[in-house]
């Protein structure tokens, strides 16, 4: 069978089956991001333990780098998807190695351009680049690896959501998925509204701070990079749950209905199954909920339940959720 055809996910399937399980790896593939003990760490128990979190990403110029990113952007990029991964485990960044591959006629100002979109973006987040490699390569290709320090032992998983847990998100869903229509598409849409939704396409932000302090109340947290649908199936996935979200709950960001209808895209297809905004998906008990609103500013749009992937439409239906969202080779 063809990688066109298994798609993405089962290819990671066969990678995890291949490589199995580490010593001292608390945490391995299927999330999003690696979890290592550090040291032998203390004998009380495994929330005295501070604990390693990597994660990795892969960015190319056919794939993830339209025309209109500048060298800049696509620094800045490479940091923040990396440290979304990072942001969505609960931990603290550290540093980043980063490898290039790029094409051998680009000029030095590119090359200078791009480093310091990485280092800027590093330094607002109080970490930088440690190392990595370089290589010629027939078009730009950038792979980020990002360590996290998860701190006596706070980290979260996708797995870990009970039922009656409260289903919530960060900031706006679609802002990204508008923006990539704006650039693809050429749609005539006001500045107001369209320079926004191209910055979230092209300038996402990891949302480092909130995972830290959302690690303290969550039961389970995953980024939706992938599509807002991908994510709530794997959240329910890990932890053999099922869930139902209400549509009207979901807080969409604005422009976002203006561009459906100039792209003739539903507006359920753009929040609920195109990714790129780099927001967190996480559970939370209910009775931490007012807690957590103190710190972080957060959407409820559903809950865990026993079985079943649904969503509540916005005439009052309940239907049952597809998972579709971004997927490489397909």
């Amino acid at each position: 069978m063809k990688l066109t055809e298994l798609g993405e996910r089962n290819i990671i399937k066969i990678f995890s089956n291949t490589f199995g399980r580490c010593e001292k790896v608390v945490v391995g593939i299927g999330d999003d991001a690696a979890v290592f003990e550090l040291g032998s760490g203390s004998r009380e128990g495994g929330e005295n333990k501070d604990y390693l979190v990597v994660s990795t990403d892969f960015i190319s110029q056919r794939s993830h780098i339209p025309e209109e990113m500048t060298p800049y952007q696509i620094g800045q990029y490479i940091v923040n998807i990396n440290l979304s991964d990072i942001a969505s485990m609960g931990a603290e960044p550290a540093s980043m190695v980063i490898s290039f591959g790029l094409p051998g006629d680009l000029d030095e100002t590119f090359v200078t351009e791009l480093s310091k979109g990485i280092n800027d973006a590093c330094k607002g987040y109080g970490i930088c680049v440690i190392g990595g490699d370089t290589k010629e390569h027939f078009e730009i290709a950038i792979t980020g690896t990002a360590f996290g320090i998860a701190k006596k032992g706070r980290f979260i998983k996708r797995s870990g959501a009970e039922v009656g847990d409260l289903i919530c998100v960060t900031g706006k869903i679609g802002l990204a998925a508008a923006g990539v229509h704006c650039i693809t598409r050429g749609l005539e849409i006001d500045k107001e509204l369209k320079n926004p939704l191209i910055k979230a396409a092209l300038e996402p932000k990891a949302r480092v701070k909130e995972g830290v302090l959302i690690a303290r109340y969550a039961t389970s947290c995953t980024d939706i990079s992938d599509g807002l649908a991908f994510s709530l199936h794997e959240i329910a996935r890990a932890g053999r749950k099922g869930f139902v979200v209400e549509e009207k709950d979901v807080p969409t960001g604005r422009g976002v209905e203006e561009v459906s209808r100039l792209a003739d895209v539903p507006v359920r297809e753009m929040i609920f199954h195109k990714g790129g905004d780099y927001e967190l998906l996480f559970t939370v008990p209910p009775k931490r909920l007012a807690e957590l609103k103190k710190y972080v500013k957060l959407t409820v749009i559903g809950k865990i339940t026993e079985r079943g992937k649904k969503i509540i439409t916005k005439n009052g239906k309940t239907e049952p959720l597809n998972p579709g969202g971004y997927e490489s080779f397909i």
